[in-house]
């Protein structure tokens, strides 16, 4: 636990400090940037049907709220540097297709992520807003809770009666774009809809049985954590 708290809290000040070298490298006696927090939702996109004990098993992520805050950097009229750190649930649900009625196993899981990115802003408005386009890079980590942890250890994982289920760190990237709507001087609203795609996670479960016949999550390919927020940038500085 405390190796998790340590590895989250590493992920918000790396954001923070690599946004405020960003903001003041660019005009040191007059730092200009934005300070932005968002709410909204998150889609994960990530099924699976994987066979363990001659039953076959589906797995999926739920919907769950999603928070976005962090700071971002102006060079030029166009393109803005920004640092952000997202996070909330996205539950992870196992199910057993060979019995009726389908009911799932729920291991409640949160995401986070660290990401800098490049956005590109329309040179132009449209119809009052200023459309951006953007990519970046990013950390996620996709954390079992407590909970989590115990329903895999108590009640299994698949066809497995006890598991053992730990976090995941990921480099991925996200694309994605949106909507700013300057509201007063120093306030703007924005609406924003990202997909930050890595590897998917499995929770240090293997993807074949070892000698000990444990608990097993094949789960090749990528996931998609669809992001879709709006919130308020508050600009800092000279405007």
């Amino acid at each position: 636990m405390l190796k998790k708290n340590l590895g989250k809290g590493f992920m918000v000040l790396l954001t923070f400090a690599v946004g405020a070298v960003v903001a003041q490298a660019r005009d040191p006696l007059q730092p200009k940037f934005d300070v932005f927090v968002l709410g909204g939702g998150s889609t994960f996109v990530d099924p699976h049907n994987f066979a363990s004990a001659d039953h076959l098993f589906h797995s999926r992520f739920e919907v769950g709220p999603k928070f976005t805050f962090g700071v971002a950097a102006p060079y030029g009229k166009l393109l803005t540097i920004e640092t952000a750190y997202s996070f909330g649930p996205n539950d992870l649900v196992v199910t057993d297709t060979n019995i009726f009625p389908h009911v799932g196993r729920l291991y409640p899981v949160r995401t986070s992520s660290g990401s800098l990115a490049a956005v590109v802003h329309a040179p132009a408005l449209l119809f009052k807003v200023r459309p951006y386009a953007e990519g970046g890079v990013e950390y996620d980590r996709f954390s079992p809770t407590a909970a989590a942890i115990s329903t895999a250890k108590n009640e299994g994982f698949g066809a497995v009666s006890t598991a053992n289920i730990t976090y995941n760190d990921k480099f991925g990237v996200n694309v994605g774009g949106g909507l700013d709507r300057k509201l007063m001087k120093r306030l703007t609203f924005r609406i924003d809809l990202r997909d930050h795609i890595t590897s998917s996670p499995a929770f240090g479960l293997p993807s074949r049985p070892g000698f000990d016949n444990g608990a097993i999550f094949p789960v090749p390919g990528r996931a998609h954590n669809i992001q879709y927020t709006a919130g308020i940038l508050f600009h800092v500085g000279k405007l």
